[in-house]
């Protein structure tokens, strides 16, 4: 299940202008292939990661075109990684966002190669930020995602839920610090520091919260500890940080 993020009118245009860029982006991608990439990623997802990219950008007065390349690109390799995920050989999900899993819609074949034409796409987004694509790259690293979900798709009962804070280290977290690193691409390293460390936590509120939802986990005094160990890394912007306390506030009212 998807934790619903309501987005108040600050945030909503962040969301289009990532809309817009990513229906540009595959407007090109031509075939079956082109066709079920447009529809794993145009699809009203709640583009969390490249909305607090720009978030982050935004606090520190720093957005760009390149930021908004960036954003989008997580985007894509997010799209990428939830069609793998809901494959009969991963989670086996026939639904995605209220509508049949690209599989159901375009036979898995189909899917799984418009996975790994979206992560070239991401890569091709952000060619000119070797850094950053670098990044962006090695979320499909052993130690990262795909790790992660090797994990995940190995666990049972009672391991599963002692295992449950290093599923997320690998398989949650780093998107979300790759969504910052995008946010912080034009600001010199400023508060790098401080906004990887927002991230990272960010991204255990939010599977913490998605648990919840799901009925994994019941301890709501647990997750709500948890977003205010997120928020108090932005006390020392002020209320420059209005964008991301929001974001915050509509992630944790589930």
């Amino acid at each position: 299940m998807t934790v619903p993020l309501l987005v108040e009118p600050d945030l909503s245009t962040d969301r289009l202008r990532v809309d817009q860029l990513l229906a540009e982006r595959l407007s090109g991608q031509p075939g079956v292939v082109g066709d079920a990439m447009r529809y794993a990623v145009l699809s009203g997802g709640q583009r969390l990661r490249p909305i607090l990219a720009l978030q982050v950008a935004d606090l520190l007065g720093t957005v760009t075109e390149t930021t908004l390349r960036a954003a989008s690109a997580v985007e894509l390799f997010h799209s990428a990684s939830l069609i793998v995920d809901d494959l009969p050989c991963m989670d086996n999900s026939a639904l995605r966002r209220n509508r049949p899993a690209a599989h159901i819609q375009f036979g898995e074949a189909t899917a799984l190669l418009a996975a790994f034409a979206l992560v070239g796409l991401a890569a091709r987004t952000v060619a000119d930020l070797p850094p950053f694509q670098l990044h962006l790259l090695r979320m499909l690293d052993s130690s990262s995602l795909v790790g992660g979900q090797a994990l995940d798709l190995a666990l049972r009962g009672e391991e599963r839920d002692s295992q449950r804070a290093h599923v997320t280290d690998l398989k949650t977290v780093p998107l979300f610090e790759l969504a910052v690193e995008a946010g912080l691409l034009e600001s010199g390293g400023q508060h790098r520091r401080r906004l990887l460390e927002f991230g990272r936590e960010l991204g255990i509120a939010y599977q913490m919260m998605d648990d919840y939802v799901d009925g994994e986990i019941a301890d709501r005094a647990a997750i709500d500890r948890q977003f205010a160990r997120t928020r108090d890394l932005l006390a020392p912007f002020g209320v420059s940080a209005v964008g991301l306390h929001s974001f915050l506030d509509h992630l944790g009212n589930a």
